[in-house]
């Protein structure tokens, strides 16, 4: 099998390829802009796209409400279920808050109960 067909560039001599379709091109390894010769030049191949993939078929809300709210309903079941806790949650944090400082206030009071009575004595 044959090598294709190099061009040393006029700048560091380094050999280079042929880009197809153009005339000049910077050189791979100095990055200096060089003339293609003539005789070294490549015609483009021309580049094929595919076809367009078929467009998605378009959905209908009245035939596909019925399966979208099915995939939704353990989603709103889960929120619904948060809201429930987070409501619960802001009244208990509270609550506890409030009945372990009156717990405190009534403990340090039975505590001080016994120096009360002796100093009145």
């Amino acid at each position: 099998m044959t090598d294709p067909p190099t061009f040393n560039c006029s700048a560091c001599g380094a050999p280079n390829y042929p880009e197809a379709g153009k005339a000049q091109m910077p050189c791979a390894y100095c990055g200096a802009n060089i003339k293609i010769p003539e005789k070294m030049r490549v015609k483009a191949t021309p580049r094929v796209d595919p076809a367009p993939s078929k467009a998605k078929p378009v959905v209908s809300l009245e035939k596909d409400a019925p399966d979208i709210l099915r995939k939704a309903q353990p989603i709103a079941i889960k929120a619904w279920n948060m809201y429930a806790y987070w409501t619960w949650i802001r009244w208990l944090l509270p609550t506890c808050l409030v009945v372990t400082l009156i717990a405190i206030a009534i403990c340090a009071a039975l505590g001080m109960l016994p120096v009360l009575l002796a100093a009145i004595r």
